[in-house]
């Protein structure tokens, strides 16, 4: 063997299926806020990856009509696994939705792309936000029971 070819790295990525891959880094895999997802966050994360092209991160869509083909059980558990991402920084709203508009979001440990006639409500990014890396407390998943919509104010209860 020459040694030009030995002292290459040889490179492995033949050994992916199809050539292309979904990477997240080691330091966003090991960070506190990362270990703290549910299930659901992780596959909501594992998810929208099978969105990202590596050129669409921004345009990311996580709507039940979607998510539902995906083995998704409930709209409400789903909305609560994209809080639950956007709380520790995970994800990033990059597009409010409304009348004809899904929300639109993007992995913060990848820059936030912009496809030309197709603009989001945050314009593109030089490099990664990183969000993820300030720690985050504890994600608190509410119980699913309503509140009680009549407050009483103290001083109109009589004694």
């Amino acid at each position: 063997m020459s040694r030009r070819k030995r002292n290459q790295k040889e490179s492995r990525w033949s050994d992916v299926d199809g050539g292309s891959a979904f990477i997240i880094p080691y330091t966003t895999l090991r960070s506190p806020n990362f270990r703290r997802l549910t299930p659901y966050g992780h596959k909501l994360l594992h998810d929208l990856a099978c969105q990202y092209t590596g050129f669409n991160n921004g345009y990311l869509c996580a709507s039940w009509s979607l998510m539902k083909d995906a083995g998704w059980g409930s709209p409400n558990t789903l909305s609560k696994a994209v809080n639950e991402c956007e709380h520790y920084g995970l994800l990033i709203r990059t597009q409010q939705g409304g009348l004809n508009k899904p929300n639109l979001h993007a992995f913060t440990w990848r820059r936030i792309d912009e496809i030309k006639g197709r603009p989001h409500d945050m314009g593109p990014s030089f490099k990664p936000l990183d969000s993820w890396k300030e720690e985050r407390p504890e994600f608190v998943w509410s119980d699913g029971k309503r509140r009680s919509g009549k407050r009483r104010a103290k001083h109109l209860v009589a004694a």
